[in-house]
């Protein structure tokens, strides 16, 4: 098992998840103490249930990582699966030889990908927001999928009303855990009228979900919680002082307003 998910609690056989996760309970109550499976399970199914994934789909994830979400898309009967990442992802043992077709693609999200089949649902679990340039990964979504496809993606929406310096303090803190300003959404948005940015790319919102609580707040409480399970020796691993610095980002961007974290669905615009 890698560090990261060791000192995350991760348990059962590799592949693990990597994705901040939803930490809340069945009844909707925000909950640090579960276990990180769980809590990295259910974000991944919360993007699942907003494209209403089947077993007839054809589908490609950005951001699957080691390949822990590629056990989830099988659980729901989806045996065609495409993952592009910065690191190549491969197929679970378990899966070899019982018709799951997964192609591995090692690419950023926002650069110009390989010649691929069209899919019917292309989903991002907390992924898109480490590209350096979110338009371009929206074009790189539409032009991939079906004219019926479907898309679910989670990242960071920004305070549009906030002032240039709290704007100039809030990109320095994304900065340090790796997130580039143009990589996040910017754009103000409404039930009336879509932004601009997802139409230019040719995606049709249909739905978008405030998941700041249940991610962010969730993620920071769970950190906290999980440290005081932990030894001396890994609360020192430098793998460690990357998970609390996100949590402190997550706390203060929740404190301060400046983010949200949302989970946006839709359909490739007609």
């Amino acid at each position: 098992m890698d560090v990261q998910s060791r000192l995350l609690g991760a348990a059962g056989p590799a592949p693990h998840w990597g994705n901040l996760g939803a930490w809340i309970s069945k009844d909707n109550q925000l909950s640090s103490s579960q276990p990180y499976n769980e809590a990295a399970n259910r974000l991944a199914l919360l993007h699942a249930a907003a494209v209403g994934i089947n077993e007839r789909d054809s589908l490609l994830e950005l951001g699957a990582g080691a390949g822990a979400s590629l056990r989830l898309w099988a659980s729901h009967g989806v045996r065609n699966i495409i993952t592009i990442d910065q690191a190549l992802t491969t197929l679970p043992a378990e899966f070899k030889g019982l018709g799951v077709n997964h192609r591995g693609i090692q690419a950023d999200f926002d650069a110009p990908w390989s010649e691929l089949p069209l899919v019917d649902v292309i989903i991002a679990v907390d992924a898109l927001y480490h590209a350096r340039s979110f338009g371009s990964s929206l074009g790189n979504i539409a032009a991939q999928l079906t004219p019926q496809g479907r898309w679910a993606l989670s990242t960071l929406h920004i305070n549009t009303e906030l002032t240039r310096s709290q704007k100039a303090q809030l990109k320095t803190q994304l900065m340090a855990c790796g997130i580039a300003w143009s990589g996040v959404w910017h754009q103000s948005f409404s039930s009336v009228e879509p932004p601009s940015i997802f139409e230019n790319a040719g995606l049709a919102i249909q739905r978008i979900d405030d998941l700041t609580e249940s991610v962010l707040a969730g993620f920071a409480l769970a950190i906290a919680h999980r440290k005081q399970s932990l030894s001396l020796s890994d609360q020192l691993h430098p793998a460690w002082w990357k998970l609390s610095l996100t949590a402190r980002l997550c706390r203060s961007l929740v404190a301060s307003g400046k983010v949200r974290y949302v989970l946006i669905s839709g359909e490739k615009s007609a």
